[in-house]
């Protein structure tokens, strides 16, 4: 799991007038609205005596614990204490860490992290969001018993459509299918394939097989992001009619991610048409997750040469080499093992970008552990990358 990433947090709608928990990377948040509307995330950890923020109620502009009234405004500053008064003066450590938040494609994203704000990886750009006249949206969530990582690789893993997802792919075409060009940046990548899926059915009277004959050539377009660990996937079905998959792909803990998942379409925008959309996208969703939950190691490996690989894996690399840079010579890696060693005896705050500017401060909580990163003269070299 890395910090200095944003992630989806939560649907927007979700928050409303009482604060709502959240977990991500193995730690527990608050979410809750101000009187102008906008969200704060704090974590969900009062620094009196550990009570839930998140189990507390919002007044005014901040979050109060259950425990014994103590509020926090959106930047995690305490502002009153019941207990001492309106006239006693908070010590200025009287803070727990806040994070910037921004709402976007009916999510509410989170920087989990203490980057500042020019070296912050930003989030995805999704225009046809908002193009409602030409896309109807669809919003969807699954949670998978499956590291984030590989729930990105799956995603952007064209080759398994042959195998996995009969709706997309039969085994007889898996050679067939192939990348026709990769376009790759330091935390983003995308590609352009070619592929022979088997006729569309369904719907009434079987409408779908006008969309798409058998084996019709199809551009699948995939393409992968660090920030929010986000999978896009634009289905050309023909030149008229496109699907678009938006996958945000947020790392509950090491062990389980949730996907926030928005749908587009660009032909039978009808809202009637939404439960066959959401009855295949789930049906997707299931396939893949037998695959995913019985993978064995349940992380991605840390090097290739743990796996082996193919020319028609080159994409999927892209991905792990972005990722492994940010651990080897970023050190944005959690480490997982120290943290549970600690389980149930210390609480941990992702460090927020306050904490980086106020280091002077005798902070209660002390940082989430990080895996230091490699120097270059220990750093792994994949044999596979060089072959």
């Amino acid at each position: 799991m890395l910090i200095n990433l944003w992630y989806v947090a939560e649907w927007s709608d979700t928050v409303k007038d009482k604060p709502v928990k959240v977990k991500l990377l193995g730690q527990n948040f608050v979410l809750f609205r101000d009187q102008q509307g906008k969200v704060s995330c704090l974590s969900d950890v009062c620094l009196h005596r550990g009570g839930s923020l998140s189990s507390g109620r919002t007044i005014r502009d901040c979050v109060a614990c259950p425990y014994h009234g103590w509020q926090f405004n959106g930047d995690g500053k305490v502002e009153f204490i019941p207990s001492e008064g309106r006239d006693f003066k908070i010590p200025d450590r009287a803070r727990v860490d806040a994070y910037p938040t921004e709402e976007r494609y009916g999510m509410i994203w989170v920087f989990l992290g203490d980057a500042p704000e020019d070296e912050r990886i930003p989030i995805p750009e999704f225009p046809e969001y908002s193009d409602t006249a030409n896309w109807r949206a669809l919003h969807d969530k699954w949670d998978w018993k499956a590291e984030a990582a590989r729930v990105v690789e799956n995603g952007i893993d064209i080759a398994h459509a042959s195998f996995v997802h009969p709706m997309f792919g039969e085994a007889e075409t898996a050679q067939e299918n192939h990348i026709k060009n990769v376009e790759l940046h330091d935390f983003w990548g995308r590609s352009w394939n070619e592929q022979y899926p088997p006729e569309l059915t369904g719907g009434f009277l079987n409408w779908r097989k006008l969309i798409r004959r058998d084996r019709q050539p199809t551009e699948t377009i995939p393409t992968w992001y660090m920030a929010g660990m986000v999978v896009r996937i634009q289905i050309n079905l023909n030149p008229r009619m496109s699907l678009i998959m938006f996958d945000a792909n947020t790392p509950i803990d090491e062990h389980n991610t949730r996907t926030f998942a928005v749908q587009l379409r660009s032909f039978v925008k009808h809202p009637l048409f939404d439960a066959g959309s959401r009855k295949r996208l789930h049906k997707i969703f299931s396939e893949d997750q037998v695959i995913l939950e019985q993978s064995s190691p349940n992380y991605l490996p840390e090097t290739l040469a743990n796996e082996l690989s193919v020319k028609d894996d080159r994409f999927m690399s892209s991905f792990r080499r972005a990722r492994r840079s940010l651990i080897e010579e970023n050190g944005w890696l959690i480490d997982s093992a120290v943290v549970k060693a600690h389980d149930g005896r210390k609480s941990f705050a992702i460090p927020s970008p306050f904490r980086r500017e106020r280091a002077d401060l005798r902070w209660v909580m002390d940082p989430v552990p990080l895996v230091p990163p490699l120097t270059s003269a220990v750093k792994i070299v994949d044999q596979a990358e060089l072959s």
